[in-house]
């Protein structure tokens, strides 16, 4: 099985920005570190599974799923709790990184969903492959009663808890609209799965192959 991984590993000396080496590309030094972080996150947002491994000042191994990156902050999402990490003199962020490593895997396929109509669940189902992530941008017509509270949770797992959105268009008694960015289908099918739902758009699939029979619109390598 073919495997793509990038490992950086991020070293900050005490009273340093830090020193940063990666086993592919040059090594960073000083603020540059959190330029390295940046590429990390523009992995992120074309469709890669960036998973993030900090080791703490206090010595323990913290791992999670990349979230964002602003500033000198970095994001991490750990096992549905969301974690902030920053420097060894940091006194903001939940984590004082000594270093960090971060690793992605495969290519993104980027495919084009058409039109589909029907239970929902039946639908993310039929999209559903071996891959490290699915990701959906689109548009979303749901049938029915659907509650605010569904939208919601909806939106705060896409919008806080992973890097994507979800505009909420319409919301009406017999139904609603809705456009994800960037959306892990998985969040699609755990709050939406029970309802009649019309939908199209474009699928993020980070996997070592393809593996959907839908029109390839791009190949992503990183």
């Amino acid at each position: 099985m073919e495997t793509r991984k990038l490992v950086i590993l991020i070293v900050v000396a005490l009273g340093l920005a830090g020193m940063l080496f990666n086993y592919y590309i040059p090594h960073y030094q000083g603020g540059e570190i959190y330029e390295a972080a940046n590429d990390a996150f523009h992995l992120l947002t074309q469709g890669f599974n960036v998973t993030v491994s900090v080791n703490t000042t206090e010595g323990k191994t913290v791992t999670g799923t990349l979230v964002s990156v602003q500033g000198s902050t970095i994001k991490i999402n750990v096992k549905g709790k969301l974690f902030t990490v920053g420097g060894p003199s940091s006194t903001k962020e939940d984590l004082r990184a000594r270093f960090i490593g971060v690793e992605y895997h495969g290519k993104v396929y980027v495919y084009e969903l058409p039109p589909r109509q029907g239970p929902f669940r039946e639908i993310i189902n039929s999209i559903t492959v071996d891959a490290y992530s699915e990701r959906f941008t689109g548009m979303i017509y749901i049938e029915g009663n659907v509650s605010p509270i569904e939208l919601g949770m909806l939106k705060y797992q896409a919008d806080y808890m992973a890097y994507g959105s979800i505009t909420i268009n319409q919301i009406a008694p017999n139904g609603a609209i809705i456009t994800a960015n960037m959306v892990p289908i998985e969040y699609l099918k755990r709050y939406l799965g029970n309802h009649i739902a019309y939908v199209y758009g474009i699928l993020y699939v980070n996997s070592d192959n393809r593996t959907l029979p839908l029109k390839i619109i791009e190949v992503r390598s990183g």
